[in-house]
């Protein structure tokens, strides 16, 4: 009925530890499901909910440790857009995690269930000023860019492994 096209995931880290993730899902919806729920409130805030808790479950099936301490993400909001016409919704989710942080040396290491992308995915990570990315071990492609911007890419149809281990030096 919905048909996932592309996805975008924008990671900042804090110094305080706070990780930020806004996650981006672009749909092609030919039926106009997700259109049609902006004409009742009850079914979209349900829907809303529905998908929230849904990210929610996804989450807690992966393994997050940041300097091997294991951390809970949590996504705390969603909403949902059109990119210019009712057949192509976007939602969007914040997801929050905090994990303790050293200075100097420190991994981020996610596992989560191997796969084969069903769309285009890109995953963008903003470390703070000062900060350099020295290790990354992840699906895809990627490029670090000034030291401490990292950018990757997925294309559809290609195998993901379910790790990802970046690891960073924080001023």
């Amino acid at each position: 009925m919905v048909e996932p096209i592309h996805a975008h995931s924008f990671f900042t880290l804090g110094l305080n530890g706070v990780f930020h993730q806004i996650l981006v899902y672009d749909y092609l919806d030919r039926k106009h499901y997700y259109y049609g729920l902006l004409e009742d409130e009850g079914r979209y805030r349900e829907e809303l909910e529905r998908l929230l808790a849904s990210m929610n479950t996804l989450l807690r099936e992966e393994e997050i440790r940041v300097n091997g301490e294991r951390v809970e993400a949590e996504a705390l909001t969603v909403n949902l857009d059109f990119r210019g016409a009712p057949e192509l919704p976007t939602l969007t989710f914040y997801i929050e995690f905090q994990a303790p942080l050293n200075k100097g040396e420190n991994e981020y290491l996610c596992m989560y269930e191997p796969g084969r992308a069903e769309y285009d995915y890109e995953v963008y990570w903003f470390f703070p000023h000062g900060s350099r990315v020295v290790g990354v071990e992840m699906s895809g492609e990627f490029e670090v860019l000034g030291g401490r911007i990292l950018v990757a890419w997925v294309r559809r149809g290609e195998d993901y492994g379910g790790r990802e281990r970046i690891v960073f030096l924080l001023p």
